[in-house]
């Protein structure tokens, strides 16, 4: 009786542990990284007088991500983005352009940035809020008819705030939409601020 009772309760052991192996690998599979890289991009949206000026571009940006494991919602964020976009047909013709010109704008940031996660980062899907400040440099390219090039750039400080998604755990993607502003002040003309907001979609490892 005695070795029945010790064979049972090893079968209980055994059928527990087995059960609980997929559980775990499944949780480790979900949970996030410590240090984790994101590439991603999308669609630029300009807002207030900056959409006067320029059209709706692109982006493309890049990060790297510290949430300490077990160290609660929050992480940190090294980033950098640039956007790209054309002139509107209006500025073209306030700033005397010729039709074959062609004007670019462009605004390359680099920053850092705190996040908030709204859930655990265990979970397949995590919400979170985000904000930064950052560094703009906004840079305005003309190609003419001929082909000659010239460009001249303004830097200046901003600050940037949104919200995104990420699905998956330590491969996974991610979409977040933030709004920016920031504001040059070129040499010898008045200080001018732009807004707007990329919409983007990447990956993060």
């Amino acid at each position: 009786m005695h070795a029945r009772a010790r064979y049972s309760a090893g079968l209980l052991t055994l059928a527990f542990a087995l059960a609980t192996v997929p559980t775990l690998s499944t949780a480790q599979q979900r949970a996030t990284r410590a240090l984790s890289v994101g590439l991603g991009g999308g669609g630029t949206v300009p807002l207030g007088d900056f959409a006067n000026d320029v059209k709706t571009g692109w982006n493309g940006l890049a990060h790297v991500q510290y949430q300490p494991a077990g160290g609660g919602p929050w992480a940190v964020r090294a980033e950098t983005q640039y956007s790209g976009a054309k002139y509107t047909d209006d500025f073209l013709g306030a700033v005397g352009a010729s039709p074959g010109d062609n004007l670019t704008n462009n605004v390359l940031s680099v920053g850092a940035s705190a996040l908030y996660h709204l859930s655990g980062r265990d979970g397949s899907v995590r919400p979170y809020l985000i904000g930064g400040l950052g560094l703009y440099r906004l840079t305005a390219s003309l190609k003419d008819g001929s082909g000659l090039t010239v460009s001249d750039s303004e830097n200046g400080f901003g600050f940037s705030g949104g919200a995104g998604l990420r699905f998956g755990g330590p491969v996974g993607v991610f979409v977040e939409a933030r709004f920016h502003q920031f504001s040059v002040t070129p040499k010898g003309g008045d200080k001018s601020t732009s807004r707007f907001i990329p919409v983007s979609i990447g990956v993060a490892f």
